[in-house]
């Protein structure tokens, strides 16, 4: 399972994939999108 922050139109979302799969998109808050990249979750590409 691997995940990554994602910005769509301003809004970050933390989406969840299974073996290349993307299987969930969650919404989140700037604050809390922010906390998770400097725990090391990476922005999506």
């Amino acid at each position: 399972m691997e995940s990554c922050v994602l910005f769509v139109n301003g809004q970050p979302l933390l989406v969840i994939s299974v073996a290349g799969i993307e299987i969930a998109r969650l919404e989140l808050s700037l604050q809390v999108a922010l906390t998770l990249i400097a725990l090391g979750i990476p922005i999506c590409a």
